[in-house]
């Protein structure tokens, strides 16, 4: 993984612009390449916002998706995980989005000084709620066909008792 860049925009938008993967997002109106840049000049003046590049590096050599931290509470401890996808059909199925979700929620509960990272998945979308369930959320509650999941970080270990 690594950090968005500026020229990972045009893949990023394609990727968020496919149906399959915008019935997902609960903003699934698709977005316009002027309106996908005006959110990267935002979002590089944040220091509460997180996106991840998931890069395959053995057999596709190449992007293949994306995820994020973000609206984090620094005084608190407190983040929301999302923008969870892989967008590169070829590396369906290889485990990319839990090994990627959990590297980055042990990493963030370890190193960052976070004490607890949500995550709301529409009900629906019972393979988000298993990649993170598998990444050591638990689910707390489902209300309005979204289910909240929450993984929270216990005497200086994350909630699965490792240190990522």
């Amino acid at each position: 993984m690594r950090l968005l860049e500026e020229r990972d925009l045009p893949l990023t938008l394609e990727w968020r612009n496919r149906e399959e993967n915008r019935q997902w997002f609960f903003s699934s109106d698709p977005i316009a390449p002027e309106q996908h840049r005006r959110w990267f000049e935002r979002y590089k003046e944040k220091d509460d916002d997180f996106v991840f590049v998931i890069e395959e590096l053995e057999s596709l050599k190449r992007p293949v998706g994306q995820l994020s931290l973000y609206d984090i509470d620094w005084a608190v401890g407190r983040a929301e995980f999302g923008r969870l996808l892989i967008g590169d059909p070829e590396a369906h199925g290889l485990k990319l989005a839990q090994l990627a979700t959990t590297g980055l929620t042990d990493e963030a509960l370890a190193g960052w000084g976070l004490r607890e990272i949500m995550v709301y998945c529409r009900e629906s979308n019972t393979r988000a709620i298993r990649v993170c369930a598998a990444s050591g959320f638990e689910i707390v509650g489902t209300a309005d066909q979204v289910t909240t999941m929450i993984r929270r970080q216990r005497d200086g270990r994350d909630d699965r008792g490792a240190h990522g």
